[in-house]
């Protein structure tokens, strides 16, 4: 997974929470006996404390910074699901 675009930051005190869009996340497509599924970016929230670390002020270094935190990225249900 990769996060694509930050959306919205909350910091409290050491504990973040990061909504982003995030590559891979959601099935747009099931597997079948002759394809494999096929995945779409889609809205995703984590949290995480921060402890020692500094995080980055640009979006580019932030995206990076998530995505060497490994979180657990949660999709976000937006409700407008055909």
């Amino acid at each position: 997974m990769s996060v694509l675009a930050i959306e919205s930051t909350i910091i409290d005190d050491d504990y973040v929470t990061v909504e982003a869009i995030v590559d891979d996340m959601r099935c747009i497509y099931a597997a079948t006996y002759s394809s494999p599924a096929e995945y779409a970016p889609a809205l995703c929230r984590a949290s995480f404390f921060l402890g020692d670390d500094t995080i980055p002020t640009d979006e580019d270094g932030f995206c990076r910074y998530l995505d060497a935190c490994q979180l657990e990225w949660e999709p976000i249900d937006l409700g407008n699901d055909e």
